[in-house]
């Protein structure tokens, strides 16, 4: 009776307290004082908005955050959009992948507003000159045909880079980058091989007896590359094209420092004893004990919800079939180790192994390892100074 009536008031504790969910946490960016969460780090290991007031005539904010030690790469890129015929006078990201405890990040807020003609006429020029200047210092006009001094490969990604670079201040309203060259690009690219530039003078209209025919017949098939690539490019950068006109940068930018905790279970589990005797049985017991996660909840859920656990079983009258006690190493009781696996961040399924001592009639004792597994709830102890968030 004590033991369902200490197994229910556990459990129904801890899915009591699954049932409490944290508000989200919103921060404030203000751009008059330059201050960020006032001054204050940023929260950690959780989801929180970034609020802040918008400009006149803002249509969009880019916010890319990245691990100062680290790349861009390592980070992510949030956007906020105005509503089509409202205006807002705040914006609201939503921090959806969250920030490591006690470490510095790169921030960079990016104001958008809608780019007029005459800018995106201005990076287009911008771009195709920066196009045909690289497409002559790659080109060689030999007997054999039109030679790149870089692969097909190369050659794709190198003109794709100029297009970012010429539109790093540019975004389309989506968000969406540049896409990249077509396959109708790669078959231009591809159609050189197959010139024959021995038959140049009969492939170029209007060729005169002064003119050169592997020069005019190259120059042919650039003019014809080049205006695939501009099609492409000004189809990119289209008319609803963004521009960004201010922005906020916050380098090495701490995060909140987290408390260390140490998960305390308490349970019931069952040891399996086989040895010596007829018939497998089972001795069953309350027990306590710790557990070291394998991982970070946050980052790593899997793992995270593994860890080993250690303890040792509360029952002092343990006794087999044979009327035996059953004890342990620490304080006459029953030792465990093993794997546990959390459900519902609450709940631990343990399973291994169990150190006992079997005290025989005859005065002898005989120890060793049998297995078992367990149910328990799980409850942190909070070690240190810092947020009890986790």
């Amino acid at each position: 009776m004590k033991k369902k009536i200490l197994l229910t008031l556990v459990f129904g504790f801890g899915f009591g307290m699954i049932g409490l969910k944290a508000q989200v946490t919103t921060i404030n960016l203000d751009l008059i004082t330059g201050q960020i969460n006032g001054g204050l780090p940023l929260p950690a290991e959780d989801e929180f908005y970034i609020r802040g007031a918008i400009p006149e005539k803002i249509e969009m904010v880019k916010l890319i955050i990245y691990p100062s030690k680290r790349t861009e790469k390592a980070g992510h890129t949030y956007f906020w959009k105005a509503p089509f015929g409202y205006k807002d006078i705040s914006y609201q990201v939503f921090m959806t992948d969250p920030l490591r405890s006690n470490s510095d990040y790169h921030m960079e807020f990016g104001y958008y507003q809608k780019a007029g003609a005459d800018q995106i006429l201005e990076v287009r020029n911008l771009i195709h000159q920066n196009i045909k200047t690289y497409l002559s210092t790659v080109t060689t006009i030999k007997r054999g045909g039109i030679k790149f001094s870089e692969s097909d490969e190369v050659l794709i990604n190198n003109l794709s880079l100029i297009v970012n670079q010429g539109a790093f201040y540019f975004e389309l309203p989506n968000g969406q980058s540049f896409p990249g060259f077509s396959d109708i690009t790669r078959a231009k690219l591809e159609q050189r091989g197959k010139l024959k530039m021995g038959k140049a003078k009969f492939n170029v209209i209007g060729l005169t007896k002064n003119d050169n025919a592997r020069a005019a017949y190259a120059d042919e098939y650039i003019k014809d590359l080049e205006n695939i690539l501009f099609s492409e490019i000004d189809q990119f950068l289209s008319p609803n094209m963004l521009v960004r006109v201010d922005e906020k940068v916050f380098q090495n930018y701490p995060t909140e420092k987290l408390a260390n905790s140490l998960p305390i279970n308490v349970g019931y589990g069952a040891i399996s004893l086989s040895k010596g005797l007829a018939d497998q049985e089972f001795v069953m017991s309350p027990y306590a004990g710790f557990s070291f996660p394998l991982g970070n909840r946050t980052f790593a859920k899997f793992m995270n919800n593994m860890s080993i656990s250690t303890g040792f079983f509360l029952s002092g009258d343990m006794k087999n079939q044979l009327d035996e006690k059953i004890s342990g190493p620490v304080l006459d009781r029953p030792v465990y180790v093993g794997l546990g696996y959390n459900f519902f961040r609450f709940i631990r399924l343990n399973a291994g192994g169990t150190f006992i001592t079997t005290e025989q009639p005859n005065g002898t004792n005989q120890n060793s390892f049998q297995p078992f597994v367990g149910l328990s709830a799980e409850f942190n102890i909070w070690l240190g100074i810092g947020s009890k968030k986790r």
